[in-house]
């Protein structure tokens, strides 16, 4: 789940509590705070009860995050326990208009405290929506303002892997819709409420995703076609140009953050150079250990064989490093899916692109190197005099978070600040 720092005015209107209900209702929305470390974060939970039992939503603005569904939920009596991304465990109890308790996570204890509050008001409307890419139904949101006419449009394309609509697509369509600008949010194929499969798509196929959601745009009266883009992280900054490309005159702007310029079997080869580096190995275990991934990125792709790989990692498989690595099984997803996807370029999409793009990376990504992407990419759109504009977040991760340093002080990690008011004005100019 990725969670960041609001740097805007929230749109909540925050009304006089509602009136007390029986101390074993979990149900409504709740306000209040997590502590860890003598540091506060503002949070927000809304519980509900249905057929499948108590289940939950959790907001967190600091952290970039609205909307996003618990892994689970149980309450018995007054006693209330929920878990949110997998790691973090609550367990509280429930006394009129209050919630208190703690919570474990990877950093150690907490306590929170929440109050029940009425549901907040907001200035936009949100509506379930479907659409069609061939035989894969997408489900989604449009958070779509109130004011009348056609409005600017933008659609949020996921990063890789199985996302949904909630957390960070949530909280970047919250002050796009504030802004005037409608935003349809959706589960990625495979995903949340969505058919199909990620696994077993290629770029293409995303892409096309991206533009059934635009065709959908497309035909509401409330929206100007003239006036729709995407906005896209990591595997998604792909996924944008490529869908412009695929339709040309379909996209009006482009958004894309933190994503590689290039092979992307590259990308995969640059990530674990990074991330080797906690291991501490001596060069020329280093060298080894890379050498053995670059032959299995190559096999994974189609110009090395299999059993190249597997023979030349035979004497390495009891190696600290080769356990690390953590190579996939011969019957896993991600064989076929690499043979779709590493040898995709995306400079070459990037040169066929010719509409406004906007590029935003952090400057501590250590999945892809940010100065070179930037380089890379704002070149191939200087030569088609394409215009952009580019921004390197200071401090900032892949998911253009804050994160404290693991020998250093704690505190809450966070969105950077200014990347979502950068976007949202960027956008709506």
């Amino acid at each position: 789940m990725k969670l960041a720092l609001a740097v805007m005015a929230t749109a909540f209107l925050i009304l006089p509590a509602a009136p007390v209900r029986a101390a074993s209702d979990s149900e409504g929305y709740w306000q209040g705070s997590m502590v860890e470390h003598g540091q506060s974060l503002p949070v927000s939970f809304d519980f509900s009860t249905g057929a499948k039992g108590s289940t939950g939503r959790f907001t967190s603005l600091t952290q970039a995050a609205m909307d996003y569904p618990l892994d689970e939920m149980h309450v018995d009596g007054n006693r209330i326990g929920f878990k949110l991304g997998g790691s973090i465990v609550f367990d509280g109890v429930l006394a009129g208009q209050n919630i208190s308790g703690t919570f474990k996570d990877g950093s150690g204890v907490g306590s929170f405290e929440l109050s029940r509050v009425q549901s907040p008001k907001l200035p936009y409307d949100v509506e379930d929506v479907s659409f069609r890419n061939g035989d894969v139904v997408l489900k989604g949101t449009l958070c779509l303002p109130l004011v009348p006419g056609r409005h600017a449009a933008v659609v949020l394309v996921q990063g890789s892997g199985p996302e949904t609509r909630w957390g960070t697509n949530r909280y970047i369509a919250d002050p796009l819709a504030q802004a005037g600008v409608a935003a349809l949010i959706y589960d990625k194929r495979g995903s949340g409420e969505s058919g199909g499969d990620w696994r077993t798509a290629g770029f293409d196929d995303l892409a096309r995703d991206a533009l059934a959601g635009v065709t959908y745009l497309d035909g509401r009266p409330d929206i100007d076609p003239k006036r729709v883009g995407i906005h896209g992280h990591s595997q998604g900054g792909l996924i944008g140009p490529l869908a412009a490309t695929i339709a040309p005159g379909r996209i009006a702007f482009i958004v894309a953050e933190d994503t590689f310029a290039g092979p992307q079997y590259l990308q995969d080869i640059y990530r674990v150079s990074v991330a080797i580096r906690d291991l501490n190995l001596s060069p020329d275990e280093n060298r080894k250990a890379m050498k053995i991934y670059g032959l299995f990125v190559d096999s994974a792709r189609g110009v090395r064989s299999y059993e190249d790989f597997e023979k030349a990692s035979a004497p390495y498989r009891d190696t600290a490093w080769f356990q690390w690595m953590d190579f996939p099984p011969r019957d896993s997803w991600v064989w076929p899916w690499a043979r779709k996807t590493s040898n995709v370029d995306s400079m070459a999409i990037w040169h066929e692109v010719r509409v406004p793009v906007l590029l935003i990376y952090g400057e501590k990504d250590a999945l892809v190197p940010p100065d070179e992407s930037i380089a890379k990419i704002g070149g191939a759109l200087q030569a088609s005099e394409t215009p952009y504009a580019a921004f390197i977040v200071p401090g900032a991760a892949h998911n253009l978070t804050n994160k404290p340093d693991p020998k250093g002080a704690f505190f809450w990690w966070h969105q950077a600040p200014g990347v979502i008011d950068t976007v949202v004005t960027w956008i709506a100019a």
